[in-house]
């Protein structure tokens, strides 16, 4: 009875471990009540950044302020995520965000990089799917279809800025993430992801029925509540 009595006396004074559960990012542990009062839709961002995966921003109008993108690299930074996030565009619309970075704080705070668009077709399109492919995100400028035109379809001239999201989500399988502006003032609207998977079909006609989807989410913005 002595040596039960010592066990359980043994087994009472052992330090107990405990394992905490990782918990989940959130739209409140990630955001500012700034962030809330300036975008809606941030839970569909929130989820996409905490995802292994690669993903696409397809921005529909011009960000002079380039907020969504310094929310997406603040961000990854509070979550300490791996991804990293790239814009493209054209050299004149790079050159224009780069100057507006003026401090060496703000260029350590938003750790993203460029690609230039007017670079070889093949070339850029290799890199967006490699990039894809690492679990990163591409931040498809409006005015890039100007410049950039994947030669992967058949119809290259038909290629629009949205075909350009579009080409790339079915080719990698990653999710797109679109941003308008809510009723043309400076409030973002992130729609919820739109996914590759729920299109039938040959290549080119997946790209076609998601692209037609992303356009109609921009129609809806005009008169979002």
């Amino acid at each position: 009875m002595g040596k039960l009595s010592f066990l359980l006396a043994e087994d009472y004074i052992k330090p107990k471990i405990y394992f905490k559960s990782k918990q989940v990012p959130t739209v409140n542990t990630i955001y500012t009540p700034e962030d809330q009062n300036n975008f809606s839709g941030l839970e569909h961002l929130t989820q996409l950044l905490c995802s292994p995966k690669g993903f696409i921003v397809n921005a529909f109008q011009i960000d002079y302020y380039q907020s969504l993108p310094r929310l997406i690299a603040k961000s990854l930074k509070h979550i300490h995520s791996f991804k990293k996030l790239y814009i493209l565009g054209p050299e004149l619309s790079l050159s224009i965000l780069k100057r507006s970075t003026k401090t060496i704080y703000e260029k350590q705070v938003l750790d993203y990089e460029y690609i230039n668009v007017e670079q070889n077709p093949d070339f850029v399109t290799n890199q967006c799917i490699t990039l894809l492919e690492e679990g990163h995100i591409l931040y498809i400028l409006p005015e890039t279809s100007v410049c950039w035109k994947p030669n992967l379809l058949t119809e290259s001239s038909k290629i629009s800025h949205s075909l350009c999201s579009t080409l790339l989500s079915q080719q990698v399988k990653v999710s797109i993430l679109a941003s308008a502006l809510k009723n043309e003032s400076e409030k973002v609207i992130i729609f919820p992801a739109d996914i590759p998977s729920a299109y039938t079909g040959d290549l080119e006609s997946r790209i076609h029925q998601q692209s037609e989807t992303l356009y109609r989410l921009f129609d809806s913005s005009k008169a979002y509540e």
